[in-house]
């Protein structure tokens, strides 16, 4: 092992075999620690004792890199240094960064794309579903039966393409992490009333009941994003609705459980009485990439919509579980000033 005593001044005292070949010399001594590694000294010898977690380059033609540990003899006033040759670490290290950085460009240059596509395609598809409804009501004059029949594929089939857009947009959006928050104090009954009355008529359109609960919510006024928060509500309402033709889809918000621990978090549950998600089925559930019925439009919305959720979610900080006894999913979110300084990281079960 590569050894030198050094005084604080950083002269060598002594360098044993193994540390002159380290720095390819014939004699360290009486040279200035310095001028063999390319560090300043008081990283080095910080304090009395430590490992100094960090690569330094060797002061020599080949690229070299060392790790310092450091002792001091507080009698005698001089410090001794033992090396760790990690150069192989430190160039796989620097080649899997550079590997990650390329990486990450090139998804968020995926995304962008994906996202200028579809903006690209959207319009076109909206002037087909308008005109199409436009024909259907009676723009351009009558229109017979089987007219009314195909005109009516055009629309549904039109608005299916645009919701997949639509869908595939905001997920290349928030992979490249491109939506803006906006946190601030809001009062959340403004955000359930807004989405009762949206999802009402829609449910009853599907010929289901829609309800809200909030025995279990304390505080009217919460800190967050609340234009986000109701996007990842909708998305999962909208994924209920697609999945049941009957019964009663409740969407459950609670905080009483986490203010009696001194918590500041927010549970919104929702569940419809359509089959439940199986076992092996919850690995892949929120991988859009992921696909056992390729041909199934309604399941690929569906694991889009899921994909966007866990996304949002998990740069709200807070995360996303499934249920498997019944169909439903509950989102576990901060709701107070904190959130802002905290890493976003996904956290999605």
């Amino acid at each position: 092992m590569p050894i030198v005593t050094i005084a604080t001044s950083g002269k060598i005292l002594y360098a044993n075999t193994a540390a002159n070949n380290l720095f390819e010399i014939n004699d360290a001594k009486d040279s200035n620690i310095t001028d063999l590694i390319k560090a300043d000294l008081p990283s080095m010898i910080n304090g009395s004792s430590g490992s100094v977690r960090k690569a330094f380059k060797v002061a020599i033609d080949t690229d070299r890199y060392v790790e310092i540990s450091s002792k001091e003899n507080t009698f005698e006033h001089y410090f001794i240094l033992t090396f760790k040759d990690v150069t192989k670490d430190y160039v796989l290290l620097n080649k899997l960064i550079e590997y990650r950085t390329n990486m990450d460009n090139l998804g968020k240059n995926k995304n962008m794309f994906l996202a200028q596509m579809a903006n690209v395609f959207n319009s076109p598809v909206k002037s087909v579903i308008g005109y199409s409804k436009a024909i259907l009501e009676g723009m351009g004059g009558e229109t017979d039966e089987k007219q009314r029949k195909y005109l009516n594929i055009i629309y549904k089939h039109s608005e299916e393409l645009y919701k997949l857009l639509d869908r595939v947009t905001e997920l290349a959006k928030v992979e490249a992490q491109l939506v803006n928050f906006s946190y601030k104090n809001y009062d959340i009954t403004n955000l359930l009333n807004s989405v009762y009355t949206e999802y009402t008529a829609k449910t009853a359109e599907k010929g289901v009941q829609f309800a809200i609960n909030t025995d279990n919510l304390t505080q009217k006024v919460i800190y967050g994003d609340d234009i986000v928060l109701k996007s990842v509500v909708s998305y999962l309402i909208d994924n209920a609705i697609l999945s049941c033709d009957f019964g009663t889809i409740v969407m459950e918000l609670s905080d009483r459980e986490y203010l009696e621990r001194g918590e500041k978090l927010l549970k919104i549950r929702i569940t419809d009485p359509s089959t439940p998600a199986k076992q092996s089925e919850m690995a892949n559930l929120f991988n859009p990439y992921y696909q056992p019925d390729k041909k199934n439009r309604t399941t690929l919305i569906k694991s889009l919509n899921l994909c966007i959720i866990g996304n949002l979610v998990g740069q709200m900080n807070g995360h996303i579980s499934a249920e498997t006894e019944t169909s439903g999913f509950s989102i576990v979110i901060p709701t107070d000033k904190l959130i802002e300084t905290m890493d976003f990281a996904s956290k999605v079960n």
